[in-house]
């Protein structure tokens, strides 16, 4: 029985930038696996932080090696990047279980029968719950603007879903912000009132944050879906009100355990999810995880 996690950032180095959330997840994932008589390996990113064309290139080292279950995040990028990850997995004789990024509606179907799992966060009710603790924070704001740096991200995607849907019921519109338009997000800022901001990351809550410095005036209510060195700094002054935090290494060690379960015949399920996540982080409970 062999098992290979495949990961779409750079893990623990020395030197260069790597991925805290993705070092988790391989711990967690490590320290299940040993346990098991199996053969398991991770294949991780090494060139670069972040790269596609290297992810896909791990994704077809996986498949030579023909494994009982190739472990990975789905959807790196919708549209040209989705369907060659796809053809690529289609021709693979094993089980695929999806970690940290949830598939769509098209893996799902493709894959029908081969994807036996999601292990990651509730991606939606990460929406849900953020948008709920802003309006519980009894601010005065106009509209929740959330920026968006990555907008063909699924997860985001969801977690915008799942804003929209509290949103509506308190009869707040929901603004987007491409924070790579520059020019567009300038305009958006300079009409800003009392901002309330959900981020979806940590690239959106830096931009939440900056609003007091770059537009005089501004003190916006912050909800934050990360929980680097930065973000934990601005729960303790009060700059940002809370975070949802994901559990990465809980993520690894249920994927690796989900992964043998099927493997060895415990789990007869045609689809398991398992939510790890998300969890509400503020200034009373900050000290528990960091």
């Amino acid at each position: 029985m062999s098992i290979i996690l495949v990961t779409h950032s750079r893990i623990k180095h020395p030197t260069l930038k790597f991925s805290g959330v993705w070092q988790a997840i391989v711990e967690g994932f490590l320290e299940i696996a040993s346990r098991y008589s199996l053969k398991y390996e991770v294949l991780s990113l090494l060139r670069n932080y972040n790269d596609i064309e290297e992810y896909l290139e791990k994704v077809a080292k996986a498949i030579a090696k023909n494994p009982d279950v190739i472990i990975l995040p789905l959807t790196p990028k919708q549209g040209e990047y989705e369907e060659r990850l796809i053809k690529m997995l289609d021709s693979f004789q094993g089980i695929v279980i999806a970690i940290n990024v949830p598939p769509d509606l098209v893996f799902e179907q493709r894959l029908k029968g081969k994807l036996r799992g999601y292990v990651g966060t509730n991606e939606k009710d990460s929406g849900r719950r953020a948008a709920r603790e802003l309006f519980a924070s009894r601010k005065t704001f106009d509209v929740i603007y959330v920026p968006v740096d990555k907008p063909d991200h699924y997860g985001y995607s969801l977690r915008i879903q799942g804003i929209r849907e509290i949103a509506e019921d308190y009869k707040v519109p929901v603004c987007i912000i491409d924070v790579n338009d520059s020019k567009k997000t300038d305009i958006i800022c300079k009409f800003m009132e009392q901002p309330a901001i959900i981020s979806l990351g940590p690239v959106g809550t830096d931009f939440g944050r900056s609003l007091k410095d770059k537009y005089s005036g501004l003190s916006p209510v912050i909800v934050a879906m990360d929980l680097d060195g930065k973000t934990v700094e601005a729960i303790n002054s009060g700059e940002v009100l809370c975070t949802l935090i994901q559990h990465p290494k809980e993520q690894g060690m249920m994927a690796a355990k989900l992964a043998c379960d099927i493997v060895v015949g415990r789990e007869t399920s045609a689809f398991t999810n398992i939510y790890c996540g998300p969890t509400i982080v503020d200034r009373n409970n900050i000290a528990i995880f960091v």
